[in-house]
């Protein structure tokens, strides 16, 4: 009974991700292990967020990693959409959210994550803020997201048992400035996002719940080293990944020990 139970979630899993390119990483010894979920940005699956895995694979992360595109496959226009499209992106991370429910009911206790860059690191966090009451992932790692940097995050934290870790570049200004400003985020407010500035910790008048949800966000900063590759897939590059994302994902407890360095205040990578 279980081997069929497990042979419908792993069929009903490569339905909801996609079989194209992911079915070797959906496997039933990967799905054993863990799951970490890459969202890729408005373009879709690409050889940025292919770079993600590869970055994971050099780490021997064995876990199942398939890439999820979450919006619309329509050239050009599709991408314009899929980061304006405020009620769309909460139904495909509604979507995301039950995936989980699915994959932590016929494997559970084992460890989830997300990794989500650009948009896709808003729909990580909507994901997140969409799972059931008493149901949580490990975290949520994001590279670039293009999420307003004023977002509430409260929810979202309380969803991960250990957090949520933020990879941002002051470099990243055409699109996490700029393009925000002028498009919005996916959360549909025009801004700059996160993914430029980091997000901004709760003040005085925050709530004692949002202050002790803050306590697990953990914001990166790329070094100007690493921007000068290009700052809004710097964190994307498989070499990045390796050295400064994947630890996150096989450290028990957050934050993750790395080679980060501290500089003006701030912890930075890269």
């Amino acid at each position: 009974m279980r081997k069929l139970t497990l042979g419908i979630t792993v069929l009903g899993l490569l339905v909801a991700f996609g079989c194209n390119g992911n079915s070797r990483y959906l496997a039933e010894e990967r799905l054993d292990k863990g799951l970490v979920i890459i969202l890729p940005g408005i373009e879709g699956e690409s050889m940025i967020n292919r770079d993600i895995r590869s970055g994971l694979i050099m780490a021997d992360v064995d876990r199942a990693m398939p890439i999820h595109s979450w919006g619309r496959p329509v050239p050009v226009a599709g991408m314009l959409l899929n980061q304006v499209d405020v009620i769309g992106n909460r139904m495909a991370a509604g979507n995301i959210a039950k995936m989980i429910v699915r994959y932590q009911d016929s494997h559970p206790g084992k460890p989830v994550h997300i990794i989500g860059h650009s948009g896709g690191g808003g729909i990580a966090v909507f994901a997140a803020e969409e799972l059931p009451p008493g149901r949580r992932i490990d975290g949520l790692i994001l590279l670039s997201p293009s999420i307003s940097s004023s977002y509430d995050l409260t929810k979202a934290l309380n969803r991960c048992r250990n957090g949520v870790v933020n990879f941002y570049s002051r470099s990243d200004v055409g699109l996490l400035v700029i393009g925000t400003m002028i498009a919005g985020n996916v959360d549909g407010a025009h801004g700059v996002a996160a993914g430029a500035t980091g997000f901004k910790m709760p003040g005085p008048s925050g709530s004692q719940d949002q202050r002790a949800a803050y306590a697990k966000l953990y914001q990166i900063r790329l070094s100007d080293e690493a921007a000068d590759s290009g700052a809004h897939t710097a964190a994307t590059r498989a070499g990045f990944v390796w050295t400064y994302v994947a630890p996150w994902l096989t450290s028990r407890t957050w934050p993750a020990p790395g080679p980060f360095v501290s500089v003006d205040g701030e912890i930075s990578a890269g």
